[in-house]
């Protein structure tokens, strides 16, 4: 009796996972959708045990587990990136303004700003904020979610603003 290989299972199934991420998971581009289903198949085929009941239906559950974490972190990406494009749309908000706003205000060649190593030179409350705003919630939100008051959030968001002026401008003058 021949043995099935993890190949023959990946052979089989392959047709499943590319008809399951063709249309959906559109954060990530098309082949990067078949190459991450491809690897949920091999999770799925490397974690599975009798007891799981139909390998199919184990394989299917896990596959789209998967794809919706990486479809979810590849749309945070994006969002992060578009954040400081030139080319995003501008999304109105209430009259708070948020550092979104600012940032997408301000003139600046996109391929020059880091926004890593930006943020990763912020303080922890700094972080937060940029963090929350950039999750599109308003100055009132940010203030609640992270119990400090409204002029609290008002001054760490202006400092903030400094801070990214002051970056900015560095990585002008550096180039």
């Amino acid at each position: 009796m021949a043995k099935i290989t993890e190949d023959d299972v990946v052979k089989h199934y392959i047709s499943l996972v590319i008809q399951e991420c063709k249309g959906s998971y559109k954060g990530l581009e098309p082949e990067d959708r078949i190459a991450e289903g491809t690897l949920a198949l091999i999770h799925a085929i490397r974690t599975y045990r009798i007891q799981y009941g139909c390998f199919e239906e184990y394989m299917l559950l896990q596959l789209r587990l998967i794809m919706k974490q990486k479809n979810k972190e590849a749309w945070a990406a994006k969002k992060l990136e578009s954040i400081f494009s030139l080319d995003a749309p501008l999304v109105t908000h209430n009259a708070s303004s948020t550092l979104s706003d600012f940032l997408r205000s301000v003139p600046h060649d996109d391929t020059i700003f880091d926004v890593h190593c930006f943020i990763k030179n912020l303080s922890p409350i700094e972080k937060q904020v940029v963090l929350l705003l950039l999750e599109d919630r308003d100055v009132f939100k940010v203030s609640n979610e992270l119990r400090i008051s409204l002029p609290q959030v008002q001054s760490i968001v202006k400092r903030i603003q400094s801070k990214f002026m002051i970056y900015v401008g560095l990585v002008n003058q550096v180039l």
